[in-house]
């Protein structure tokens, strides 16, 4: 019997991207991505926004008991989200009339009410918008450069960073130690895929996980390079300098600096509220109380953990995404 193809794969590929946004759950989704070549690759371009909906939408399948799994999850944040102000309160206690049905449907809306402006800020930085300024390659943009980024999906990896290193963060500014840095480079390597991060001297990547069947398998995947870039950006540092600002001035040891910078940065995905406008002051409170830890390191806490073989990078036992990110990319500036 000749193999036949399906005229659903003879549609145009703009309509094709569309189906995953039209599908029920997760099972459909899992369902399409596992149909053939075409379709696999669909579904791993869809959105972060896109998954969670699709994921609220099967929590009865897959996230039992319904909803009462999810919210336990993250009743803590939404928690947290109540005290910054008197309106969000006023929303948790409306929201508590409902049930647990009314707290889940909240813990959707508060995460959007983040998700979408930080993403268009994110798309400002390295996205479509950063591209489409007229004459970008002629000076139109001062930092123009060829770059593969998905606003999404930076926002989520610099949010899982944070949140994943919080605690970390939390154990070096109180004298203890952290999960390491080979352990945040392994997630930065292998959650965080770039065709650019590969072997040179003193770092290694394996063929496992995104890399299992070669660098060229995620290309076009530019994860980490596009976060340094977006890190690096003007549109991106002036309102966390703002917020900053709120809660003190800045530091003039530049290791104490370099700390505070990033610390601001690692809240979690509740933390990118303070790119709202008013959002920085609800968090000056927090972020007071973080600038005083920073200040109150030991001198000697401060000293070089671990240099790189280049004596380019001299470690501190921080996470500093930053300096982390540039380390897994270095290779395309002919390190080896």
């Amino acid at each position: 019997m000749a193999h036949t193809t399906s005229p659903l794969l003879a549609l145009p590929t703009d309509i094709l991207v569309l189906l995953p946004h039209h599908l029920a759950n997760l099972e459909d989704f899992k369902e399409l991505s596992s149909t053939c070549r075409v379709f696999r690759e669909i579904c791993r371009s869809v959105s972060p926004n896109s998954i969670l909906r699709l994921a609220a939408a099967s929590s009865r399948v897959f996230f039992r008991p319904d909803p009462y799994f999810l919210v336990a999850a993250t009743a803590k944040q939404i928690g947290y989200w109540a005290l910054q102000n008197e309106n969000n309160e006023v929303r948790l206690r409306q929201a508590l009339k409902h049930g647990i049905e009314g707290l889940f449907d909240l813990l959707h809306q508060s995460r959007f009410t983040i998700i979408n402006p930080v993403t268009d800020l994110i798309d400002r930085c390295a996205g479509q918008q950063w591209y489409n300024v007229e004459n970008f390659w002629g000076g139109g943009r001062s930092d123009a450069e060829t770059i593969d980024c998905e606003p999404e999906r930076a926002l989520f990896e610099m949010a899982i960073y944070g949140s994943l290193f919080h605690a970390t963060l939390e154990s070096n500014l109180e004298g203890r130690k952290g999960l390491d840095l080979a352990t945040r480079l392994d997630f930065i390597k292998y959650s965080i895929p770039d065709w650019y991060c590969h072997d040179y001297k003193g770092f290694h990547v394996e063929a496992t996980g995104p890399y299992s069947n070669g660098r060229d398998n995620i290309t076009p995947r530019m994860d980490q390079y596009s976060i340094r870039h977006i890190l690096k950006s003007r549109t991106w540092r002036t309102p966390w300098e703002q917020a900053r600002k709120q809660s003190g001035p800045d530091f003039e040891d530049d290791r104490r600096q370099k700390i505070w910078v990033s610390a601001v940065q690692m809240q979690g995905l509740e933390g990118f509220e303070m790119l709202r406008p008013d959002g920085a002051e609800r968090w000056r409170g927090h972020l007071h109380k973080l600038r005083e830890k920073i200040e109150r390191i030991d001198s000697n806490k401060m000293r070089s953990a671990e240099k790189d073989e280049f004596g380019e990078i001299n470690w501190l036992e921080f996470p500093i995404l930053e300096d982390e990110i540039y380390c897994c990319v270095r290779g395309m500036w002919g390190y080896h």
